[in-house]
């Protein structure tokens, strides 16, 4: 019964915090990362040589959760679920995007080698990672 009422106060608060935040473009970006228009990319995720790479974000999870790409890719986390999410690092402040609305994206340059392991902060069961080589 708590488990129930857990999930309907997460799912009602998604709801809320979607609903009263309907001005998207006052949501500043963080970082050297940028809300911009979801990005189209045919290469798979894990395709070392893309420098632009997809991760959607739906059904309250990370698709793909763990990518492995090269230094200078930029990944695209793209929000195509029905409420906001973000994209921050688990230790540090590496990943640290604001509220990504439904329908925008949000977009990192890795330059550094190395695991970086992430989280929605409002969601907090959703977790994803990225391998840069």
């Amino acid at each position: 019964m708590i488990l129930i009422v857990v999930i309907v106060f997460v799912v009602g608060f998604g709801i809320y915090y979607y609903v009263s935040n309907n001005n998207y473009n006052n949501i500043a970006p963080a970082n050297n990362s940028q809300t911009t228009p979801p990005v189209s990319n045919n290469t798979p995720a894990s395709n070392p040589t893309s420098t632009v790479v997809t991760v959607s974000i739906k059904n309250f999870s990370f698709n793909p959760s763990t990518l492995t790409i090269k230094k200078g890719t930029t990944v695209t986390w793209v929000n195509d679920d029905v409420v906001a999410h973000t994209v921050t690092s688990d230790s540090g402040n590496l990943l640290a995007s604001s509220p990504i609305p439904p329908g925008q994206s949000f977009s990192f340059t890795f330059v550094g080698s190395g695991t970086d392991n992430y989280h929605c902060s409002i969601h907090t069961t959703m977790h994803g990672s990225v391998i840069v080589e």
